[in-house]
């Protein structure tokens, strides 16, 4: 699926405005789908959401691709605030990407 992969076609939904928010948003992404596959054998539930797409691929990164081309994440970036030398300091969330709340947003 990777491989089928047009960068362009979800840059041009308008949920991530750059390639280098999109890599930020899928690899966030796929590290919560990894931490929620490795709960599900302990039963507990952490809070994190499952895959939110029927995924063709078991492979985290791709479903995380798959959730963005189908529209199922929101990605929010957090502003950098800068100090007074000038220099840009990073908050300590650099980014959000949840899944939708409603599972019939198209």
């Amino acid at each position: 699926m990777l491989n089928e992969l047009k960068i362009d076609e979800l840059l041009e939904g308008g949920r991530v405005d750059s390639r280098y928010g999109l890599v930020m948003a899928a690899a966030r992404r796929a590290r919560q789908i990894n931490e929620y596959t490795a709960t599900l054998g302990i039963g507990e539930s952490l809070g994190i959401p499952g895959p939110q797409v029927h995924p063709s691929s078991q492979h985290p990164l791709t479903i995380a691709i798959e959730e963005l081309r189908a529209g199922r994440l929101k990605v929010s970036f957090a502003e950098e605030e800068v100090d007074s030398t000038g220099l840009a300091e990073s908050p300590d969330t650099e980014e959000e990407t949840s899944p939708e709340e409603s599972h019939g947003a198209a």
